[in-house]
């Protein structure tokens, strides 16, 4: 079976302070993904469109 996450575990951590510790960096982490995709979807949008009108002026010249 799984290790349970005992009480004193939980009361250690919550005074050292790891827990909000751990919620903040994986929030800050979680929001550099979410940009990082964002350009990520941008870049691909701008390459598509680019290669649809190089396919266009090549046809129609």
């Amino acid at each position: 079976m799984a290790e349970q996450y005992s009480i004193r575990e939980r009361i250690k951590d919550i005074i050292n302070g790891t827990t909000d510790y751990d919620k903040l960096r994986k929030a800050s982490i979680q929001g550099m993904i979410d940009r990082a995709d964002t350009i990520f979807q941008f870049l691909l949008l701008l390459f598509g469109l680019g290669f649809w009108v190089v396919m266009l002026v090549k046809y129609f010249l």
